[in-house]
């Protein structure tokens, strides 16, 4: 997978702005970036172009103000779900726990 996740983007980043930064890194890419508000996606020729950007530019360089967050795109399919629950009374923890020993056979 060559597709890049590049995040933590202001709401004012054009296209234009990330295609300079990859040239002025050097770093090689294939076709357009797709920007939305706050993110982006870019595809890499093969998978060193693409650790190559994960490395020189994820937490290290700055966009507007802002450390870039760079790492392969994962498709919302193969993404991990998460179950958050809080503010549990201490009396009640048991209970959830046997709730998630029947939904998973494990208890955390």
């Amino acid at each position: 997978m060559n597709k890049l996740y590049i995040g933590n983007l202001g709401e004012n980043v054009s296209p234009m702005e990330l295609e300079n930064l990859f040239k002025d890194w050097k770093i090689s890419y294939t076709g357009q970036f797709l920007v939305k508000t706050g993110y982006a996606f870019v595809d890499c020729p093969d998978e060193s172009w693409a650790m190559k950007a994960i490395d020189t530019l994820s937490g290290k360089v700055e966009l507007h103000g802002k450390l870039l967050e760079v790492e392969h795109s994962v498709p919302k399919r193969q993404r991990s779900r998460k179950i958050q629950i809080r503010n549990i009374p201490p009396l009640l923890q048991w209970e959830v726990c046997f709730a998630f020993d029947i939904l998973q056979s494990k208890c955390f």
